[in-house]
């Protein structure tokens, strides 16, 4: 009876140490863990946005502590306020690449299609002394989905709304002599 309890307590504890903590860039422009970082950061995976249900990335943003969206509907910008600060002190990338307008802060997310997004990182807090004046109230980065394998996968997806609204989504993505490609259109 021992030696089966311990038998499960070495099972249970090797599971454990390969559970691994979500890796973030964001906060320090360095891969570290989220136990690591000394900021306060929230990681969204891949895993939690297929579990939320939801259908954009504001509808994902707005259960983030410190966070507040405003939007306008569809083809409105939204504006992103975190911890009090305005919007246009928040700074939105994707894969590193700055989006949004430059003068009003709003970013427009409704052309970054949910299905793509790999996960996002929200750091909140100043961090301007790494990204410039944009990031006084904080960073949030997206970062899409890579494609994989050698065949090429094939997605499509449509859906309708109110007042004759439809949407189609489709993309190909996989890798090609070591080069990944990933193409959607929305």
């Amino acid at each position: 009876m021992t030696l089966l309890f311990a038998f499960f307590c070495s099972l249970f504890l090797s599971a454990a140490e390969n559970a691994l903590s979500p890796v973030v860039v964001t906060a320090t422009r360095t891969a570290q863990t989220v136990d690591e970082s000394l900021a306060s950061v929230t990681v969204i995976t891949r895993e939690d946005i297929d579990n939320s249900q939801a259908l954009t990335i504001p509808d994902i943003l707005r259960g983030v502590p410190g966070l507040d969206i405003t939007m306008g509907g569809l083809g409105k910008t939204a504006s992103v306020f975190m911890r009090g600060t305005e919007s246009d002190h928040v700074l939105v990338l994707v894969d590193g690449v700055k989006i949004g307008s430059a003068t009003t802060g709003s970013v427009a997310f409704e052309h970054l299609p949910l299905s793509q997004i790999e996960r996002i990182e929200i750091v909140r807090g100043p961090r301007s002394s790494l990204y410039g004046s944009e990031a006084i109230g904080g960073v949030i980065q997206i970062f899409t989905r890579q494609g994989k394998g050698k065949k090429p996968s094939i997605t499509f997806s449509g859906g309708a709304g109110e007042d004759n609204t439809y949407q189609l989504t489709g993309g190909v993505s996989g890798t090609t002599k070591g080069t990944s490609y990933s193409l959607f259109a929305n």
